[in-house]
Order: structure tokens, then sequence, then C-alpha cells
């Protein structure tokens, strides 16, 4: 009897090598990343390295500043962060240990000196600083920064500051958000909008108007709908309460609806924004994240307030217990490399 034919030896199948992957594959997973994980991708080898270069981490969710005091540098808290560390910026100039910050836009920062109120934008990440004429004396101040020209737009209770002029705006504003060159501001009465054309340097278009029952802060969404939150603090009734309206112009006419939910989203009220906080490590959906300072309190605490449960709880234990004059949320932008 013959024996059976001897099978074919099978080759194992190749294996593949991470560090060879193609470079747009390598630019796919980098962008999935968040800060701490892009950086500890750098280090699988030098490709990936190499790879890093053209991408950016991905920052879903702002960070937060702490100044310590009678410092010269910024502590950084990122909510994403597992290991919950704090990274320490570059010395970012000796007039820092006495300034405040005014506004944030992405990593630039507008500052003021103390006491001359010497006006200041500095971007904490790359150290490039932008000097301005004068103070708009306000914490109602926005900021606006095109990354590529330096063009900027700082906005107070009554002044604009162009790079190039600065311009009168009509009524005391306070309360503003900034997105999309629109110019969202609240008074004791009314919700002002009106759109700037930043890039030529104009004047801005005349306010639209819609009228308010109190003053409450302007929050704008993801999608672009305008929320009105309202809030009352321990200092004016026995526990904290939040009430979110947003606005409906379906027929026609604006009216205000509340709203009981965020969804999978969560409101930064100090940024006047909303983040996608499902599947987010270090933010709550349907929460609303602010600072004392959001609150005209003189105090340094950061607290988060979940409208599931309607309780409020300070935030985060490990930034709890390092001593700072100030912190403020921001949505850092990375270069490549």
């Amino acid at each position: 009897m013959s024996s059976p034919p001897l099978a074919l030896a099978q080759s194992p199948p190749p294996l593949h090598c991470w560090s060879e992957l193609p470079l747009d594959l390598m630019q796919l997973i980098f962008e999935r990343l968040g800060f701490t994980d892009f950086e500890r991708a750098k280090s699988v080898c030098s490709s990936w390295l190499s790879g890093s270069r053209q991408s950016k981490p991905n920052n879903k969710i702002p960070w937060m500043i702490l100044l310590p005091e009678e410092k010269n540098y910024f502590l950084l808290f990122n909510p994403e962060d597992r290991e919950e560390k704090l990274y320490k910026t570059q010395h970012l100039g000796d007039d820092l240990a006495n300034s405040v910050c005014l506004a944030t836009c992405r990593s630039w920062l507008l500052m003021a000196t103390l006491p001359h109120e010497r006006l200041y934008i500095l971007n904490l990440l790359t150290l490039e600083r932008i000097n301005l004429p004068k103070s708009c004396g306000s914490y109602d101040t926005i900021l606006w920064i095109d990354e590529r020209s330096k063009d900027y737009l700082v906005i107070g209770e009554d002044l604009a500051y162009f790079k190039k002029s600065n311009r009168s705006l009509s009524g005391s504003q306070k309360g503003m958000v900034f997105k999309d060159h629109k110019l969202y501001a609240l008074t004791e009465e009314e919700l002002r909008i009106s759109t700037f054309l930043v890039s030529g340097m104009r004047s801005p278009a005349p306010w639209e108007f819609y009228k308010l029952r109190r003053r409450s802060n302007v929050v704008l969404t993801l999608g672009g709908d305008v929320l009105i939150v309202r809030s009352k603090s321990p200092c004016m009734s026995c526990s904290w309460n939040f009430r979110i309206f947003k606005m409906d112009s379906s027929n026609g006419n604006i009216k205000w609806k509340e709203i009981f939910s965020l969804g999978d989203e969560a409101i930064i009220l100090d940024l006047g924004i909303t983040v996608l906080a499902k599947d987010q490590e270090g933010i709550t959906s349907n929460s609303i994240y602010f600072t004392a300072h959001e609150m005209d309190w003189f105090d340094t605490d950061i607290f988060v307030f979940n409208l599931d449960t309607n309780k409020v709880e300070q935030l985060p234990q490990l930034v709890s217990s390092v001593s700072f004059t100030e912190a403020r949320w921001f949505l850092p932008s990375f270069r490549n490399g």
C-alpha cells in the first residue's frame, strides 16, 4: 500500500513590522490619539517619531490652566490623562507672576499685568507674544486670533481691538462668546449678535437684539444652537440650580425653550461652548463645568454640575491639592512635530 503523498508545508504568515506601516495609515492612528497617548506613540520607534511630525494630537476636550502663586509658569491639567499628571510650561516671562488671564483662544491667552493693566497676548505652548496698546480693564473680554497670520481681535465691554486699529462698540456688553466671526453678547436684558469681518478689519455689522428676562451665560453648542444658561449659586440659595434655554426660531419668531438634557455633550461655561463627552475620558456628558471666577467669586475652586443628579462636585482632586491663584479652561492647539 502506497504511503499518502506528503502535504506541502505551509509557510508561516509574514510578520508585519509596526515600524514599517505606511505613512497614511500611521497618520490615521496618530490623529485618533489624545495628547498623552500621542506622546507615548512617538517613542515606539524612529519611524513613528518621524510619522508623528505630520500629525497632531486629537484634543476634543479642553484642558485646564493653573497659575501658581508668584510663579512665572503655568501648570496644565489634561482631564484625559489617566495618570492625572500636571504638566509644567516653560518660563513665560518675568511679568507673568503679576498678571491675570482675561480670556483664552485655543493656546493663546489674553493677559493683563497689574497694577498698570498692560495687555499682551501669549501662546503658552510656543512662547509667542503680542503686546497690545492698553487694557480693556475687565474680565468680560474675548480673544480671537488667526494661527497663521496672527490677526487678532480683542473685544471688551465697549471697545474692540483689531490688529491694525481699535473700534468703539455701541453699548456695554458682558458674558461674550465669539465663534465663526459672530459675537454673542449679553446685557442685563438682551442677547446681542453681531457679525465681524475680521479678515478685512471692518467695523462690526449692526446688532441683532433678542430680549431676555435677566442676565445669564450664553453658550454655543457643537451643532450651532444658542443656549442661555441661568444659575443660582449657594450664595443666593440653599442649593445649586441651573436652567438651560434653547433659542427656537423655527416659526419665524424667536422663542426660548427650556431644555433639561444636553445629551452626549457637556457645557464648558468659561469658554461658552459645548464639547462631545460621549466616550471621552475625563468629561461627563450632560454636565456643566465652571470655575469660581465665572460666578464672580473671589475664589479658585473648580466645579462640575451634573444635570442628571442635580448635584455639584469640586474637581479634580489633583488640581484641588495645588495652591494657585487662577484657573481657566482652554482648547490646546498643537503644532506638527
